[in-house]
């Protein structure tokens, strides 16, 4: 208290009555000795703070909207061809599965061993000559 009222009473550098707004006097380099003004200070942000227009935090904002939309509709997109994808693979199992045993029954019919049996049951017997008949217009081959 002593102090604050000792640089009062002897007149500080920055009186009230000698205080005035000078803008174009030159600034006071101050030297290492009078290191007093760095106390408390952050000296690596010295540099001037730029402003941010006002005009252009509407507009990051409406580009950060658009942007998350067009985020979010490529991940349903991505999702939704996955679940079609899935369902086509699915589909195609089921069907490889049918053509399998679609195969192993055409093999189970077309069996010589099965026909014979068939054609025996029916009454038929193997033919003694063959007749091959040639379509209109082709000569038959003695």
């Amino acid at each position: 208290m002593s102090r604050v009222f000792d640089e009062t009473a002897a007149g500080s550098h920055r009186s009230k009555s000698s205080f005035s707004l000078n803008l174009h006097a030159p600034r006071k380099r101050r030297g290492l000795g009078d290191a007093k003004h760095l106390i408390g200070r952050d000296v690596g942000n010295d540099a001037p703070r730029r402003r941010i227009p006002v005009w252009l935090i509407p507009g990051v904002a409406v580009g950060l909207v658009f942007a998350a939309l067009a985020i979010t509709h490529v991940r349903v997109e991505l999702i939704d061809q996955g679940y079609k994808r899935y369902s086509a693979v699915e589909r195609l199992q089921a069907l490889e599965e049918e053509q399998r045993i679609l195969t192993a029954r055409v093999a189970e019919l077309r069996d010589p061993t099965r026909l014979a049996t068939l054609a025996q049951k029916m009454g038929l017997s193997r033919p003694d000559r063959v007749i091959a008949l040639a379509p209109p217009g082709d000569e038959l081959r003695p």
